[in-house]
């Protein structure tokens, strides 16, 4: 039951955030949005319309299509999340402040706080409605289409349309918080974690290999290589490590060869013992923390 109530919190509360962000930022500085809300922000500077009821009139004819194409399984998280994102617009529309005089601010804004409430509610499985059920209809037919990709082409071209009405500058500076905006959910999704994957190129490896499981305690794998001009056999070491160790593992490293090669990648999520649930092997690391 719990697990139910969390995501409907969730969704409201993102929905909440959004609200805000449309309507102190967006809305107070004439600036345009992508997808069915840009849409609905275009139909208000023109014709004064509720922006919120506008959002849900035009996603009936989408959610039809989506229960048609996609089934009804998605249909109870995306429409609350649609219809609490929509209700709480029009509720929040009182909510206005001055134009900013820095006009860089409101989409910087904006797009962090719009952002923070999108991503909440991606989190648990919901949506906004609207380009998402459209991307996904349009993936089922062509399987091809990367959803990401097509998502932002939709949006961006709704933004470069609103030029006509909202203004060339105020489109620009509409493109920036989608940017932010994104950049946030990003973070919200995959988490604000910095890990990195090392990859260690050396003829010690051994020796390497027990270094860093005693100064670090970090799990080490041993990939089985051979080289592409040499064609001599050996092994290279794989370990993630957080961002603090990465200065303290090259000098590990360095201790015991000089001459190896170290390549480090960075990572979007890591899962598992010592990043996302504690280590009990290392809990006398954690005052080395900076």
């Amino acid at each position: 039951m719990w697990k139910y109530v969390r995501t409907f919190l969730y969704i409201t509360l993102g929905s909440f955030l959004y609200s805000i962000a449309l309507n102190l930022f967006f809305v107070t500085n004439h600036l345009a949005q992508g997808g069915i809300t840009g849409v609905s922000l275009l139909l208000h500077y023109l014709f004064k319309t509720p922006i919120g009821l506008m959002i849900i009139l035009m996603n009936i004819p989408i959610f039809i299509l989506g229960y048609i194409r996609l089934g009804k399984g998605f249909l109870l998280y995306s429409a609350y999340g649609m219809l609490s994102v929509s209700i709480l617009i029009d509720v929040t529309s009182y909510m206005h402040m001055e134009p900013l005089q820095n006009v860089i601010l409101a989409p910087i804004y904006g797009g962090i706080i719009g952002g923070l409430g999108v991503g909440l509610i991606l989190r648990v499985g919901g949506t906004t409605g609207g380009v998402d059920i459209i991307a996904r209809v349009l993936q089922t037919r062509f399987r091809g289409l990367e959803m990401g990709k097509l998502i932002a082409v939709i949006d961006f071209t709704i933004i470069g349309l609103s030029s006509f009405i909202v203004g060339l500058e105020k489109a620009m500076l509409t493109s920036v918080a989608v940017y932010v905006s994104s950049r946030v959910v990003d973070l919200i999704l995959t988490g604000v974690q910095q890990s990195r994957s090392v990859m260690i190129v050396s003829q010690k490896t051994e020796e390497i290999n027990k270094l860093i499981q005693k100064e670090l305690v970090r799990g080490v794998t041993m990939l089985h290589a051979m080289g592409g001009y040499t064609k001599k056999e050996g092994e290279v070491i794989m370990v993630v490590v957080q961002m603090y160790e990465l200065d303290r593992l090259r000098k590990l490293v360095k201790e015991i060869d000089s001459r190896a090669f170290i390549m480090v990648f960075e990572l979007k999520e890591v899962i598992g013992e010592g990043f996302t649930t504690p280590s009990p092997a290392r809990k006398h690391l954690e005052h080395q923390k900076v």
